[in-house]
């Protein structure tokens, strides 16, 4: 599952204008995707706005392997049944 979340990071949001930005993520068909969404890291608008990294720029390997702690993270803990995981706001991580 972390190499498919490193894949679509690598082509849907490293990117420094990602293709349609805002538009990129679907919101089901991949765990990666739901994740995405649940946790802000679904477009670069939501990273600058709840993760703090801006746009305009390809993210830097550092960036990626956040937002892909990030997203694993939150699978993770919806896999276990952990409470609240589903529930808590995009700035968790």
């Amino acid at each position: 599952m972390r190499w498919h979340a490193y894949d679509l990071i690598a082509k849907r949001l490293a990117p420094a204008e990602p293709y349609k930005d805002g538009k990129q993520t679907p919101y089901r068909g991949h765990p990666v995707f739901v994740a995405q969404h649940a946790t802000a890291t679904c477009c670069r608008t939501c990273l600058q706005r709840w993760h703090g990294i801006p746009k305009g720029r390809e993210l830097s390997r550092a960036e990626r392997a956040y937002v892909v702690k990030v997203i694993c993270r939150w699978i993770e803990r919806e896999l276990g049944g952990s409470s609240g995981g589903a529930g808590r706001g995009p700035a968790e991580g």
